[in-house]
């Protein structure tokens, strides 16, 4: 036979792989010491709820989360004006375009004109849709609300959220 396939003189696959530091059977030493280890994606998203609920205050305990999950379900009903009234009392009007809206329903004045502030405040930074969603909702409630007050409030408000750039 020829040189060429004479196997003692070409390495073994097993002696490739040592030389490229894959094989499995090489140990590479203590794996936890590894630097190019890459983070732990479960731990860095809870570290990073755990740090937006702190900074959240009262708004990030689970107080908070029972009273607003309670505030959306009770939509429509008898409780719903109360378990507002309960939560703007003790959070303050509420920071989501969404919930905002839905407070305009109360029928309260003193809750209708917060909810009409913080949307005038919140609506720079609210995305296109909730920025639609914001003009109708003054729009509607300026042309069929019973209340005169609360129609002109409306108005106006929406006159100044189309003054900041619609």
């Amino acid at each position: 036979m020829s040189d060429e396939y004479d196997r003692d003189e070409r390495p073994s696959w097993r002696d490739i792989d040592k030389k490229r530091d894959r094989s499995s059977h090489v140990s590479s030493g203590d794996k936890t010491e590894r630097k190019d280890k890459p983070p732990d994606r479960w731990k860095a998203g809870r570290t990073k709820k755990a740090l937006e609920l702190l900074f959240q205050g009262d708004k990030g305990t689970i107080e908070h989360e029972k009273l607003y999950g309670r505030m959306h379900k009770l939509y429509g009903t008898d409780l719903f004006l109360p378990t507002v009234q309960k939560y703007v009392e003790k959070y303050g009007p509420p920071d989501d375009t969404s919930t905002l809206i839905l407070i305009i329903d109360t029928k309260d004045r003193d809750i209708i004109f917060l909810a009409f502030d913080k949307l005038l405040k919140v609506y720079p930074d609210a995305s296109p849709r909730e920025k639609e969603d914001i003009r109708r909702k003054l729009s509607i409630v300026s042309m069929t609300d019973k209340s005169k007050e609360i129609k002109l409030r409306a108005a106006d408000t929406l006159e100044e959220i189309k003054a900041l750039g619609a």
